[in-house]
């Protein structure tokens, strides 16, 4: 397959949990995926590998999430519920307890100069436990990193898509 220069992708990414939309972000999303092994080796041949078997794969997203509202913190938030209409707040509880897989639900990643789908990142199960930082500074934006963990799929093993989730 030939090189294509329309290949080499930049720019940012909206980011979407459970339809939600979690707004704008402020130093880019950042995903990574990463991959454990186990090295095999023998006593006759030291510590040189003879063998690789993959043992784990993870996928961790993090948003740095620029808009600070009650609606986009009870999303971030397990065991946070929004109390009140008109004047709303955000109760949060200790969270002691809670299955994130429970609370795991679809986050998607999707390039903003993206015509389609088909540079998506999609995890079907994912869940953030809810870890944040504000910084009140007088020339800087109120920035929280959530961090979001994605889950495999127990019958299927799925952990995330690439591409277009229609295709089949």
């Amino acid at each position: 397959m030939p090189s294509d220069t329309t290949n080499v992708k930049v720019g940012v990414a909206n980011v979407t949990f459970d339809g939600t939309d979690l707004g704008y972000t402020k130093g880019g999303v950042e995903v990574d995926v990463s991959t454990e092994k186990y090295t095999v080796t023998v006593d006759q041949f030291g510590n040189t590998p003879i063998n690789d078997y993959l043992i784990g794969r993870t996928i961790m997203v993090t948003t740095p999430l620029a808009e600070t509202t009650v609606d986009i913190l009870v999303t971030t938030m397990p065991g946070a519920t929004k109390v009140g209409t008109g004047a709303v707040k955000a109760e949060v509880t200790t969270g002691v307890g809670i299955n994130l897989i429970d609370v795991a639900a679809e986050l998607i990643v999707k390039p903003t100069a993206a015509v389609d789908n088909s540079d998506n990142i999609n995890i079907p199960k994912a869940a953030t436990a809810g870890n944040m930082s504000f910084a009140y500074q007088l020339e800087s934006e109120r920035i929280y990193n959530v961090q979001w963990t994605g889950y495999a799929d127990p019958a299927t093993g799925l952990l995330f898509t690439f591409g277009d989730p229609a295709a089949a």
